[in-house]
């Protein structure tokens, strides 16, 4: 059977153009999707792969079309593999039953390797340059301006350990420990 995916990444975009050039390239059924590329939900490609058996072909008019990003696309393709499911890309004359078009997944897959690795370096150079300009990381740390005087008022009843403190108040040690530095601290 020869399957035929469409998405548009809006509700008023319109999918004729796919369709028609899917139902040109002899494909018996149609599963047409009307939501953005950033959308985990697919509703129609989730039923097009539960349809899936050995020997179909699966055929997206524009490849950016099948996933949310190149990582996506590549698991689908990977998937279809499994299956014994031939994939084709009609905009790129990608055929995965063809050694060229085999070749073609595997440089996208090298190239999409290379795109994460960039920007993985490119996230570590900024983190080290923040952390260079004296840039806090990480969470806050806050205050509860409760539970601060909670602490202070336990310690100023002359409850002095920090074991002590947590019982009395319920609180966490360690949160009893970093407040009891901040009252000792302001005295």
């Amino acid at each position: 059977m020869i399957f035929g995916y469409a998405r548009v990444s809006a509700k008023d975009q319109n999918p004729d153009t796919q369709v028609e050039q899917l139902t040109a390239a002899g494909c018996d059924q149609l599963f047409v999707e009307k939501m953005s590329g950033t959308t985990t939900s697919r509703p129609e490609l989730e039923k097009l792969l539960q349809q899936l058996r050995p020997g179909d072909t699966v055929k997206v008019a524009r490849l950016n079309r099948l996933g949310r990003n190149t990582r996506h696309v590549l698991e689908l393709i990977a998937r279809f593999a499994e299956l014994q499911v031939r994939f084709v890309s009609l905009d790129l004359g990608v055929d995965t039953a063809t050694p060229a078009g085999k070749m073609m997944v595997g440089v996208f897959a090298v190239l999409a390797e290379y795109d994460r690795e960039i920007n993985r370096e490119r996230q570590d150079h900024g983190r080290e340059l923040a952390k260079a300009a004296g840039t806090h990381m990480g969470r806050r740390a806050g205050l509860d301006p409760k539970r601060l005087e909670q602490v202070s008022m336990a310690m100023k009843s002359g409850h002095t350990s920090a074991g002590a403190i947590t019982k009395l108040t319920g609180l966490p040690l360690a949160t009893v420990k970093r407040y009891k530095k901040v009252v000792e601290g302001a005295n």
